[in-house]
């Protein structure tokens, strides 16, 4: 067995970065083209379109958090909470899908970003972080 010190520090800052850095692109894409496309598609079921505005929370503020390590159970949480409702709006018949060529499940990515965001929420920020340094680690 590898003896690396501070490897769960280190692998709850790989985790956050990979969390939070892979979901920061689809928040800035969401800054550069607007969160129409989400409110219409919140409209067509019946849900207030101006909810769509809360992807800005899940995919700009929150991976923002949880890459500094800045509230992240929180921040982690409302990663995960954002695609739950992603899942449940624009996804929810891939949910039982696998792609016949791959095999890859239909929500792969959607589910990377929920268990994920839990895993976070469940260990905490780690040493490698502004909440350790508030104390909160």
């Amino acid at each position: 067995m590898l003896n690396i010190p501070n490897s769960n520090d280190w692998g709850k800052l790989l985790l956050r970065l990979m969390v939070g850095g892979m979901m920061l692109p689809h928040g800035i894409a969401k800054i550069v083209n607007g969160v129409g496309g989400i409110a219409n598609l919140f409209a067509s079921k019946g849900i207030p379109g101006f909810l769509a505005y809360g992807a800005y929370l899940g995919e700009v503020i929150a991976p923002i958090l949880v890459i500094l390590g800045l509230y992240t159970r929180i921040a982690a949480l409302v990663i995960a909470g954002t695609i739950v409702v992603a899942v449940a709006v624009a996804h929810p018949g891939d949910i039982l899908t696998f792609s016949s060529r791959t095999g890859a499940w239909g929500i792969e990515l959607q589910a990377f970003y929920i268990f994920g965001g839990f895993a976070i929420a469940l260990l905490g920020a780690g040493s490698y972080s502004l909440d350790a340094k508030k104390g909160r680690g």
